[in-house]
């Protein structure tokens, strides 16, 4: 019998086909469900209200891509972590830059989001991050919903501040009452200043330049004075959160890149006096001004008083002020400071505004020839020769003041034709010098031997045995002074006269004085110094020369 001969087979046989094609079918159907599955991410809460695993959704732009699958508690029991099932089309966009909060309602005066949470609750908001960042799958809720600048193109800027101001998410930045940016946020460093990030709208970015300046705004601001009434109004977004106003020179050029730096002023006030000089002034206790009281030169407003202290023995106060650089010249040894009070009187009657406004101050410029200095003592009334720039300044001589002293009236004929700007003892102290300023269009009246008299109160003469007469010049001097002058017929008047000449006052006219009436051309300016014969007579080199009237 022969025995059988067994030859192995070679090849695979056909019986491992089958778990083959299972093997890879099975693979198959594992990437399938791995390609169609959603992204599983973590988010890390404070606090879980308002949220339920299965039905809370997670929302992009409106669109729902996800849902709240379930929630673990933290190990230190401090924090929830909230487990999110995500739709595949997120799948490489949930990167290390992504950002997601929770959208609840809120309603407060300064605005009104999230109403819909009210009907489908609340609900996860995921701002996708930049593709090119890694993948992420744990993430930290945003305590609050990030500003829409995070979404837009636009310019983002800092400005800085040391002030409170009150300012929210979401306040307006203004540029001629146009809304064209936001504030972002805002936050306090360690030296105690305060950082605003704002956002500016792409489509108005290129309005903020390099010397652009920002000021705090939002609310309402009046101005009151006796001649007009002002209130500015903001818009009411700004007077509910408060808000930025934005000013640009008009000569400015270069456009803002974003990353930039700028300073956040006060008000609109400071904006104003950015490039002013400090100058410290120094006055008595008793003075009537107050922080913000101006500073003014020939009617204008030059600065402002921004701080007082007082000395050490509460005598003194000393005020820090700023005026503008325009008035820098001016600041020199010499200058004449006073303060500008009201004054009520029967006939005077002056700076009746400085009830709603507050005293202020008035500058008068030192000499070219002094030296620059920043510091000034201030006096309680006016220099006593203050020169007025139009007209002819002249001094009167007198053994005493009487009811005379600043702004009294000078006539001729009865009609105001001048006013007295000081007063002051001669150098002797035996007379009394008095200023006065006769107006640019009757400066003609006034020769050399023009007579000048004190026309204040009621003349009486006469007595028990001869005719008594009594005489006023006008019941304004009678109830506030005044002074009255009169001048010769043509052939003994004289010549006329410059700045600086010396007139005696007298107490009271002669009855020739009172008849002389002469034909003077009026208007006619003041002559030259080679036209004139008394040039040498000025304020400053005649003080202590007496001329007697002829």
């Amino acid at each position: 019998m022969e025995t059988p001969i067994i030859k192995a087979k070679k090849g695979l046989s056909p019986i491992w086909i089958l778990p083959l094609v299972a093997l890879i079918l099975g693979g198959y159907l594992l990437y399938k469900d791995f390609q169609e599955s959603g992204v599983m991410i973590t988010v890390r809460l404070n606090d879980a209200n308002g949220l339920t695993p299965g039905k809370t959704k997670v929302y992009f732009k409106g669109l729902p891509i996800g849902t709240l699958k379930e929630f673990t508690v933290t190990h230190d029991l401090q924090c929830v972590d909230a487990h999110l099932e995500l739709l595949k089309k997120a799948r490489g966009k949930i990167t290390s830059s992504a950002k997601f909060w929770i959208v609840k309602p809120e309603v407060s005066m300064n605005r009104i989001t999230g109403l819909d949470t009210l009907v489908k609750g609340s609900y996860f908001e995921v701002l996708p991050g930049n593709a090119n960042d890694e993948e992420q799958n744990f993430f930290t809720a945003l305590t609050e919903t990030p500003p829409v600048s995070s979404q837009l193109a636009g310019l983002k800027l800092t400005l800085t501040t040391t002030q409170p101001a009150v300012l929210s998410s979401g306040s307006p930045i203004l540029y001629k009452k146009i809304e064209i940016g936001e504030v972002v946020s805002q936050h306090l460093e360690k030296d105690g200043s305060v950082q605003v990030e704002i956002f500016i709208y792409q489509k108005y970015q290129d309005h903020v330049k390099t010397t652009s300046l920002f000021y705090v705004s939002g609310g309402i601001n009046l101005e009151a004075s006796l001649t007009k009434v002002s209130i500015k109004v903001d818009p009411l977004k700004s007077i509910l959160q408060g808000g930025i106003t934005m000013e640009t020179p008009e000569d400015a050029k270069a456009i803002a890149d974003s990353g930039m730096k700028f300073h956040l002023y006060e008000d609109y006030e400071q904006i104003q006096h950015i490039d002013d000089i400090e100058i410290q002034l120094d006055f008595s206790i008793d003075h009537p001004l107050n922080i913000g009281a101006a500073i003014r030169y020939q009617g204008l407003k030059v600065g402002i008083i921004s701080a007082l202290t007082l000395n050490d023995n509460l005598k003194i106060v000393h005020a820090k002020a700023y005026v503008g650089k325009q008035i820098a010249p001016f600041l020199r040894k010499g200058a004449y400071i006073w303060i500008v009070k009201p004054s009520l009187g029967l006939a005077n009657t002056a700076h009746l505004d400085t009830f709603i406004t507050g005293s202020y101050l008035n500058i008068l410029p030192g000499p070219g020839t002094g030296d620059l200095t920043k510091t000034f003592v201030v006096h309680d009334e006016k220099p006593a020769n203050m020169l007025v720039s139009n007209g002819l300044n002249l001094v009167l001589e007198t053994d005493r003041l009487g009811s005379l002293g600043y702004d009294k009236p000078v006539y001729y004929r009865q009609v105001q034709v001048g006013h007295t700007t000081g007063y002051d003892l001669s150098p002797t102290g035996q007379n009394v010098f008095i200023y006065i300023n006769i107006h640019e269009p009757y400066v003609d009246l006034i020769r050399e031997n023009t007579k000048f008299w004190n026309s204040s109160g009621v003349r009486i003469k006469g007595g028990l045995m001869t005719s008594m007469k009594i005489s006023t010049e006008s019941l304004a001097s009678l109830l506030d002074g005044g002074i009255t002058f009169s001048t010769p017929e043509r052939k003994d008047m004289g010549n006329r006269i410059s700045n600086g000449f010396h007139f005696t006052l007298h107490s009271d006219p002669d009855d020739q004085w009172l008849n002389w009436s002469p034909a003077l051309q009026l208007g006619k300016p003041l002559e030259t110094k080679k036209e004139t014969t008394q040039e040498k007579h000025s304020l400053k080199k005649s003080t202590d020369r007496k001329v007697e009237n002829k």
